[in-house]
């Protein structure tokens, strides 16, 4: 993973097509992923998240600008670390132009300390 961060960001390869080659890994509560993203248009979007987990129990939540957009988010168990499943959300209102959208891991798996691994999101 140190060939595209030199930070304390976990990543690494996976064979998932979807997934572009890598995903952020080992992740833990308290951890949160960043990023900026460009709305077209004032409206509701359906937000796509690819996930491989291992146990029961984990949960992420999805902020928009500082603000909680859907409540706490249970990641299934896919029977492996890399066996990928995708998590669709619907309704998140986003305005036109830029926005701050955090991944926010918020519960750990019952059987591990892990919340599971990220492949992708993505705005619909």
């Amino acid at each position: 993973g140190n060939a595209y961060r030199s930070d304390d960001v976990d990543i690494g390869p996976t064979s998932d097509p979807s997934s572009g080659g890598f995903y952020v890994g080992w992740t833990r509560v308290g951890e949160w992923l960043k990023y900026t993203v460009n709305a077209t248009a004032t409206r509701d979007y359906a937000l796509n998240v690819r996930v491989a987990n291992v146990g029961s129990g984990a949960a992420f939540r999805i902020e928009v600008d500082g603000v909680d957009a859907t409540g706490l988010v249970g990641v299934p168990s896919t029977g492996d670390w890399n066996i990928w499943q995708t998590i669709t959300l619907a309704n998140i209102a986003l305005t036109q132009g830029e926005h701050v959208v955090r991944l926010v891991m918020v519960a750990h798996n019952a059987e591990n300390s892990g919340v599971g691994n990220f492949g992708y999101f993505s705005f619909q």
